[in-house]
């Protein structure tokens, strides 16, 4: 059976992905990570967070995330210093736009979520919950394709082991790191939850690369994704 996806353009004010690998201060990753995905998916279609993953895990979803902020900044989370605590800072994402794209050989439920997108049963949000999210377009795409370059995109996998590959062989390439920061990560994917709305353990996580604006290319190892328009939107199993 042919894959359909739907796919939902973005806007936000502020958003906020946080890097469990920071304490005191909450970075942010550029990119909503797979977990987030659900979650956004799950607001909108009424769901609970556990009942949001289920949803995915029984089913066999693609995902891809594209976007960016057009700035940053650090927020004061907790302002007071109390024993055991310390003051937090939080960086946000500013003016943000996003484009994600959720696909799956079961069309009745990929139906089922562009409904949703488009009438959401609950608010939906970028990472906090006071980062609204504004929806602009919802979409069905029908046919998957490849292209061997991306930006500003979520990808499986450690691309800079990629680009190094191919440059010990001699082969084309180009990369642009963001910024000092790492490239890859290992995210989480599942959680296990104690109940539906209670505390959760990561069980479960995955390699990733976040590739910036100044895109990624790799001629002899095309990407599985979707074409929106003019935008190539690299996907990965949820």
């Amino acid at each position: 059976m042919e894959w359909l996806y739907c796919a939902v353009a973005l806007r936000a004010q502020t958003a906020s992905f946080r890097n469990p690998d920071f304490q005191n201060f909450q970075k942010t990753f550029p990119l909503p990570p797979p977990t987030t995905l659900m979650g956004l998916a799950g607001s909108a279609l009424g769901l609970n967070p556990r009942a949001a993953q289920d949803f995915f895990v029984q089913g066999s979803f693609r995902a891809g995330v594209r976007g960016a902020g057009r700035g940053q900044a650090r927020d004061l989370w907790k302002y007071r210093t109390l024993p055991g605590r310390s003051v937090i800072t939080r960086e946000l994402l500013v003016d943000t736009w996003f484009q994600v794209v959720l696909g799956s050989p079961d069309h009745a439920a990929v139906r089922q979520l562009a409904a949703a997108l488009e009438n959401p049963a609950q608010a939906l949000t970028l990472g906090q919950s006071d980062s609204l999210a504004k929806v602009l377009r919802v979409e069905l795409l029908t046919e998957e394709t490849q292209s061997t370059s991306c930006s500003n995109a979520l990808v499986e996998g450690d691309v800079l082991a990629d680009v190094l590959a191919q440059a010990q062989w001699g082969k084309s390439f180009s990369l642009t790191v963001r910024d000092a920061d790492p490239l890859a990560y290992q995210l989480p994917t599942r959680f296990q939850y104690k109940s539906d709305y209670g505390v959760r353990t990561v069980v479960q996580r995955r390699l990733f690369s976040f590739v910036g604006t100044g895109g990624l290319h790799l001629p002899n190892k095309p990407l599985r994704g979707v074409q929106w328009g003019v935008d190539f939107i690299p996907t990965f199993d949820l």
